[in-house]
């Protein structure tokens, strides 16, 4: 399936990119750089375009604060994300570097980067910004939270590291896999709840088996109306009393979980139009050391056409 508009978590997928590519270095402006992230992950988003880019679509790229972490999550709990190793400042000059080559890559693309903010916060406030028109929409992250965005026309895709394809959900296949309908309610419920290791916010309540979770989220379907109904649902006392005894964690999670409130006006200045440059392009794949023929077909040099002489009249004369 092909679609309008595509929504990538760059540094996720940067990340990913990097973690695998580091053998690959230059010495770029006197230092020396790991480039492979930013030469794998260009692949990838080159991939992506040809296969699930609609003609005349469009792609949004859209990054995490890169030089701080989302201070407003810090401030509603310090351990939010403590688990996870500060990157090594060349982990972030790539990144730099990578918005770089991106702004000058294709024409018409969108580059979104808003100091505070992470890139999963960015996703409503864009899809809003496309109004009804009808477009059919993919987002690109392993991250668990830009399936709260889903919605019939909105699918989500994930890159499976063991077999290493393209999974792609819509929100009857999500049910399969996770046992509910993504919506912005739900999956913030089933995060409030389970906890999430990866951002290091802890379990809401403990010790609930999956199907209890997943009973929960189809009786009430939001954090506010687990609280309000609490006692009228068909849950046994024991868990009904454990949901009240936890309900500063698991308020604390659902704060943690939930998007920042931007309006599309405070995306929109954050936002960058993309203009291809081949002159410009070449020169950070030179900087960069890349081989830009071999990463970019559009400088691929063809060769020149060998021009035939036209021969009119010509005699045949005899052998002297």
């Amino acid at each position: 399936m092909k679609y309008d508009r595509i929504l990538i978590d760059v540094s996720n997928m940067y990340y990913r990119a990097f973690s695998v590519s580091q053998n690959l270095t230059a010495e770029v402006d006197g230092e020396m750089m790991s480039t492979g992230g930013i030469y794998t992950v260009l692949k990838m988003f080159k991939r992506i375009r040809d296969t699930y880019l609609a003609e005349g679509g469009r792609i949004f790229y859209l990054f995490d604060n890169a030089t701080s972490s989302d201070q407003r999550r810090k401030e509603i709990d310090p351990d939010y994300k403590a688990n996870r190793a500060k990157q090594d400042p060349v982990f972030y000059r790539g990144l730099d570097y990578l918005y770089l080559v991106l702004q000058v890559l294709n024409d018409g693309d969108r580059l979104i980067r808003r100091p505070g903010s992470e890139a999963d916060d960015l996703v409503y406030p864009v899809l809003k910004s496309f109004g009804d028109k009808g477009y059919n929409i993919l987002l690109i992250s392993n991250d668990l939270d830009w399936s709260r965005s889903m919605s019939p026309s909105v699918h989500w895709m994930v890159r499976d590291h063991a077999t290493k394809k393209d999974i792609i959900y819509t929100q009857e296949t999500y049910k399969e896999k996770y046992g509910f309908i993504p919506t912005n309610d739900t999956v913030c419920l089933y995060k409030a709840i389970r906890g999430d290791d990866s951002d290091n916010i802890p379990v809401g309540v403990k010790n609930l088996k999956s199907e209890t979770v997943l009973d929960i989220i189809r009786q009430t379907g939001s954090v506010e109306n687990l609280y309000i109904h609490l006692r009228e649902l068909d849950l046994s006392d024991k868990w009904k009393q454990a949901f009240e005894d936890c309900k500063g964690r698991v308020m604390l999670n659902y704060n943690l979980v939930s998007f920042q409130q931007l309006t599309v006006s405070e995306t929109r200045d954050f936002t960058e139009v993309t203009t291809f440059n081949k002159k410009v392009l070449g020169m950070l794949y030179r900087t960069l050391k890349f081989n830009a023929e071999k990463l970019d077909p559009r400088f691929v040099q063809k060769p020149e056409e060998v021009k035939t002489e036209d021969f009119f009249g010509a005699e045949k004369f005899p052998r002297a």
